[in-house]
């Protein structure tokens, strides 16, 4: 009874073990995910500071020039002209804005996808050959 009782509780700790090193795999992919999540998010946050600045930067930067430099009737042309060409810049950074938050994956995604694989292979009815 004795190598029974040993040999059972050598199960247990092999299954035990185990389920730690599917832990640390569920662990790890999660801390992969989130590294990921956070240099889209940067790359994201940085764009949208850097397309605001530049806008903001750049509207001042020509009204002054048309202020300053031009005759009071070529202020008309080179303003709306301006407007538009911003315009198009604006709508340029926004479209690749959305591009880029469309293209993001689901949060998480990954881990989500595991743990869906490791719930099927540990339905009852599923050998370890059919898995």
């Amino acid at each position: 009874m004795v190598p029974t009782t040993q040999r059972v509780l050598e199960e247990a700790l092999s299954l035990g073990a185990q389920g730690l090193r599917i832990a640390q795999t569920r662990l790890e992919i999660l801390a992969v995910d989130l590294e990921r999540e956070k240099a889209a998010l940067a790359r994201q946050l940085a764009l949208a500071v850097a397309c605001g600045t530049s806008a903001a930067l750049a509207v001042f930067a020509a009204i002054l020039w048309a202020a300053l430099a031009l005759e009071p009737r070529t202020r008309f042309i080179v303003l709306g002209a301006l407007a538009a060409v911003l315009v198009v810049v604006a709508i340029l950074c926004g479209v690749l804005f959305r591009r880029g938050a469309l293209r993001r994956e689901r949060l998480f995604a990954l881990l989500i996808d595991t743990l869906k694989r490791d719930s099927e292979a540990l339905e009852p009815g599923r050998t370890r050959e059919a898995a």
